[in-house]
């Protein structure tokens, strides 16, 4: 089993590849200031669509069951929008 680390991606900041170059999705929580909504890719802009999920202001603790998600080819945060959202994935 590997070991959870955490990765932090801001709104405003550049789309992006956060974490490991393949890593599975153990957890995500995020701090909406605002509805917000996400998008996150396998590996690129061009990747796979891993999950696209809106959500409520405040603190949101998204639930994955069982394993989570796996990026083969890593976490690539597409669309991240509410002004000040700050997203934390935990990645195994």
């Amino acid at each position: 089993m590997a070991d959870v680390k955490a990765y932090n991606h801001a709104q405003g900041a550049a789309a992006a590849l956060v974490g490991p170059s393949r890593s599975r999705i153990k957890g995500i929580l995020v701090y909406a200031t605002a509805v917000t909504a996400f998008t996150l890719k396998d590996g690129s802009a061009t990747g796979e669509t891993l999950l696209d999920i809106t959500i409520a202001a405040g603190w949101n603790d998204v639930f994955l069951p069982d394993d989570g998600i796996l990026a083969s080819n890593g976490v690539y945060v597409s669309a991240l929008t509410g002004s000040g959202s700050k997203l934390t994935l935990l990645l195994g």
